[in-house]
């Protein structure tokens, strides 16, 4: 996509010229502006979420869940973590200076080991007591191989 169409400035009751504020930005850094950050650093999804105070049903599942995406390719490749953004927050890219609203957790209380459950729309994760890592990184990847082949995969 070009973003030739902007150079000519905005004016509102010809009063306001945005062109001169825009001129120090090459396209490049447009770009990334209006389209966000193409790939996700492990310290970065970490970033995306509140770590804070999860409910006390589910922090154990949190802290298997940060240390998966601290451990990086291992679990969470680049590919996986924008898809899990995607999954948490509805959102394709990572804006440039983060999410301005973290993604909370939810205890999801659900016979059986159910799969995560999203809320895009308030950015929380829903996430059972999975007893280990490995438990919540195998649902963690089901419930993302779903939602990549289905986008409504989760919704209700």
């Amino acid at each position: 996509a070009s973003l030739g169409a902007p150079r000519g400035g905005v004016t509102r009751g010809g009063k306001l010229d945005l062109g001169l504020q825009r001129a120090p930005h090459r396209n490049a850094g447009l770009a990334l502006l209006l389209q966000g950050k193409a790939t996700i650093s492990t310290q970065e999804m970490l970033d995306c979420f509140e770590w804070g105070e999860p409910p006390a049903e589910c922090a154990a599942a949190v802290e298997h869940l940060r240390a998966a995406i601290a451990e990086g390719d291992a679990h969470l490749d680049v590919r996986r973590r924008r898809l899990l953004l995607r999954f948490c927050t509805g959102l394709n890219a990572l804006p440039v200076n983060g999410l301005s609203r973290k993604v909370s957790f939810n205890f999801l209380d659900k016979p059986g080991v159910p799969l995560p459950e999203p809320h895009t729309c308030t950015h929380a994760l829903d996430l059972p007591a999975y007893s280990s890592r490995a438990e919540l990184v195998g649902k963690l990847q089901v419930a993302l191989d779903s939602f990549e082949a289905d986008p409504s995969f989760g919704q209700e």
